[in-house]
């Protein structure tokens, strides 16, 4: 399953699995035996996450549409055609696109209406669903983010996404104990050690989401926070027909350039600050590079707490 199709499935409450054994490296420090014997997990404030540009967001309703002319830009409308793309063939939704700059001013913008216009061309590109509702909804985006209760909550969205960085605490696990990129570069150079949790029956496993990798990431967060807001009314209008992509505000957390894939990365998401029980330790895998009394402390340990010392 594709990493965003999980976190869609997973919001929507389907039954997802998360890897049976998901690993933490760390350095030997003052805080390793006490998270050990409390068995808590730290969630780092996502600002101090090793990509700088990771959860920071740009505040511009401006990419969305133009504020003073009243129109919708093509970055927008090329979001919004996100939500049609599961019920079409991508030659269609290629088609649709010609349609759309067919319409564009010499601003790069859209008119509000142009897609009231260009209904029955639309809808039969979209034969299995009925985008009346979706079109005509687009045409009123402007005014709907004016009305009092859609502008507060929308706001309040923002406000909550726009500080992400100092307030969302984030815990990173791989599915990997084996990446000799992670044993340098978190595991202090092969010095430190790596956790193997069990992820069974895990009482937090629903706060456990995959990392997506990918090249430019979306960090708009107007964009980001439209699209979801903007999807739960689409799903109202149409009856349900279409789906709601319920990740698009959690990539904001989630998301990390394709220089990290070979991280495999899947991240427990809370608080900043926050200890959280910590699943199940099934193992330890002790670095090559570890000192004597290090590793002599870390034996003592898992032999009294009964668990695996992998070297």
């Amino acid at each position: 399953m594709k990493e965003i199709d999980f976190i869609n499935a997973k919001m929507n409450k389907q039954d997802v699995q998360v890897p049976h054994f998901l690993y933490k490296y760390r350095s030997f420090d003052e805080f390793t035996y006490d998270m050990l014997d409390k068995r808590y997990v730290y969630l780092c404030p996502a600002e101090k996450l090793d990509d700088p540009s990771e959860c920071k967001v740009d505040f511009s309703v401006q990419d969305f549409y133009d504020l003073k002319t009243n129109q919708l830009t093509i970055k927008g409308i090329e979001m919004l055609l996100g939500f049609i793309k599961p019920y079409t063939s991508e030659e269609n939704v290629q088609l649709i696109r010609n349609i759309v700059a067919r319409r564009l001013t010499p601003q790069g913008t859209v008119c509000r209406h142009f897609l009231l216009d260009a209904w029955n061309e639309i809808q039969e590109l979209v034969p299995d669903i009925d985008t009346a509702p979706f079109i005509n909804w687009l045409g009123s985006i402007p005014e709907k983010l004016n009305e009092p209760e859609i502008r507060h909550n929308f706001e309040k969205l923002v406000s909550l996404a726009y500080y992400a960085r100092r307030d969302m605490g984030i815990c990173s696990l791989s599915e990997l104990n084996d990446s000799a990129e992670m044993w340098c570069d978190y595991a202090d150079d092969s010095k430190g050690y790596c956790i193997e949790y069990d992820m069974c029956n895990y009482e937090n496993e629903a706060l456990i989401f995959p990392v997506v990798y990918q090249d430019n990431r979306e960090t708009n967060i107007t964009i980001n926070i439209l699209g979801s807001f903007i999807g739960l009314m689409i799903y109202g209008m149409s009856n349900g027909q279409m789906k709601v992509d319920k990740a698009q505000f959690i990539r904001l957390f989630l998301t990390k350039n394709l220089k990290w894939s070979h991280q495999k990365e899947w991240r427990l998401l809370g608080d900043a600050n926050e200890k959280l029980n910590s699943p199940t330790i099934s193992a330890i895998c002790l670095g090559k590079n570890a000192l004597e009394k290090d590793k002599k402390q870390i034996a003592k340990y898992c032999k009294a707490h009964d668990i695996i010392l992998k070297t």
